[in-house]
């Protein structure tokens, strides 16, 4: 009880309540100019958001969506064991934080599309067996 008090105490402070304010305003404005980015440069992947968790998806089918997360890592962004999609940011992340986020993201996004895993052209069959398929 003592524990769950001190946590209390805590939240209630002007420290706590201060990464709060607005809180849900800045994420959203966040994942907004995120996915005007994504979009504006045609790549298909977007986030949605509930304030400071996050999940990716994406606009065109494709049998490759699973291998965004290893682009993702490429680009310095490890995503948690939970799934391949699924992202839980800090309260206290910065604009400038977020800016490198952002920038991996893109980054990401355009080498799979650029591999050719984006959706839209697939790439080619590496065994020629496997066109009976």
């Amino acid at each position: 009880m003592g524990a769950m008090c001190e946590f209390l105490e805590r939240l209630d402070g002007p420290r706590m309540r201060s990464l709060y304010d607005g809180l849900d305003d800045t994420w959203n404005g966040r994942a907004r100019c995120l996915n005007q980015s994504l979009e504006s440069e045609h790549l298909p992947v977007r986030v949605a958001n509930l304030s400071t968790i996050w999940t990716i998806r994406y606009e065109q089918a494709s049998p490759y969506h699973w291998m965004f997360q290893y682009y993702l890592r490429e680009a310095g962004i490890a995503l948690s064991w939970v799934g391949t999609g699924r992202l839980i940011f800090s309260l206290n992340y910065t604009a400038a934080d977020f800016a490198q986020v952002a920038q991996r993201m893109l980054s990401a996004a355009r080498a799979m599309q650029a591999d050719g895993c984006g959706g839209r052209n697939p790439p080619p069959r590496t065994n020629p067996s496997s066109a009976a398929f």
